[in-house]
């Protein structure tokens, strides 16, 4: 029993991840208490906050946010769990150190993009296959099973819990099957190894175009440096709705987008040019026209007449977008955040540090 117990030790901690034995072990280490744990994998309590965010588009992104001791829990698996997963090279989201301009950068000098999205990203990962994820990196079928439980939301009407008939777990039986919620700390790190063999097949159809492929979170790019016919277009994109499809994710059409050469050329927010990624004009005007004036009239009035909740989170968000903008094009925005410390002081709201 020692030498299993060391040989297991040994095989979790070579994949980064804690060798965590029962549900048990995970309270004693997260500093959680097991008979919540315990609720929380028999799904007799519910520990998320529903949130609605706005789109660019006007409808409405609807977010789980975790109460506060579950988001304790996700958070130590994320440092601690999480890490043995095997990630894709192609993945840019959820990455500790890599950011949108990461991923845009890989698309500069294309000639040609081809956008696609994948719908309800997180809601189609189930909680079986974050349980064959956890199992990957070698935790014990119960234990891979209580964790795949604790990451999940259950959203009802779902999937039946078929999968679990006839592997022990029994007890922990419940009517209706868990997915990634999406605002909870861990669904970007699962869902980027659940979705590991969709991006291998996706760099296997880019690489035999020619093409540079890249994925942020459900945001797919192709992007072509050289001649691209526009009449093989629709052939790729049946290809790669093709895996897609047998990757178990959906191909969201609607936001499919062929833009050719001469057009702008914009991924994730930034737009393209022949040698570097920039911020968008209209980010820049907007960001240029919050500091004006809140300058002239006030951070109060402002927010106001701009309709946000607050004064405060008007600031935090233009504290965002110069964050943004800082990792993008660093002089311009430090340019800008002095400006905003000016404006803001003048007003009696002194928040602003140096970068």
């Amino acid at each position: 029993m020692l030498r299993r117990a060391s040989a297991y030790r040994r095989s979790i901690s070579a994949k980064g991840a804690y060798p965590l034995l029962t549900l048990g072990h995970l309270a004693q280490e997260s500093e959680s208490q097991w008979g919540y744990l315990r609720a929380v994998v028999e799904r007799r309590v519910s520990e998320y906050l529903d949130i609605q965010r706005r789109k660019r588009d006007g409808s409405l992104r609807h977010l789980s946010a975790p109460k506060p001791s579950l988001m304790h829990i996700q958070r130590w698996i994320l440092a601690n769990v999480l890490p043995g997963l095997d990630l894709h090279p192609s993945a840019f989201a959820y990455r500790f150190g890599i950011s949108v301009r990461d991923c845009a950068e890989q698309h500069i000098g294309a000639r040609w993009l081809l956008k696609m999205d994948l719908h309800n990203f997180f809601g189609t990962i189930g909680e079986s296959r974050v349980y064959r994820q956890l199992r990957t990196i070698g935790y014990p079928a119960l234990l891979a099973f209580e964790m795949a439980r604790i990451c999940t939301r259950v959203v009802p009407p779902s999937i039946n819990r078929d999968w679990l008939e006839g592997r022990g777990v029994e007890p922990y039986g419940f009517p209706y099957h868990g997915t990634l919620p999406q605002g909870a700390p861990t669904s970007g790190a699962l869902a980027n190894a659940v979705a590991f063999r969709l991006d291998e097949r996706l760099t296997d159809i880019a690489e035999r175009g020619s093409l540079v492929y890249t994925r942020y979170s459900d945001d797919l790019t192709f992007s072509s440096p050289s001649p691209f016919s526009r009449a093989s277009v629709p052939r790729l994109i049946a290809e790669v709705e093709g895996a897609i499809t047998l990757e178990g994710f959906a191909a969201h059409r609607r936001k499919t987008r062929l833009i050719p050469p001469g057009a702008r050329k914009v991924v994730l927010g930034l737009m393209l040019t022949d040698n570097a990624v920039r911020l968008l004009p209209e980010f820049r005007d907007r960001l240029d026209n919050h500091i004006r004036c809140v300058a002239k009239y006030g951070p109060g009035s402002h927010a106001t007449k701009r309709r946000f909740d607050s004064t405060l989170s008007m600031i935090n968000h233009v504290d965002g977008c110069l964050s943004f903008a800082l990792h993008v094009e660093r002089d311009w925005a430090r340019e800008r955040m002095h400006r905003w410390a000016e404006a803001l002081a003048a007003h009696g709201h002194p928040v602003y540090r140096d970068p």
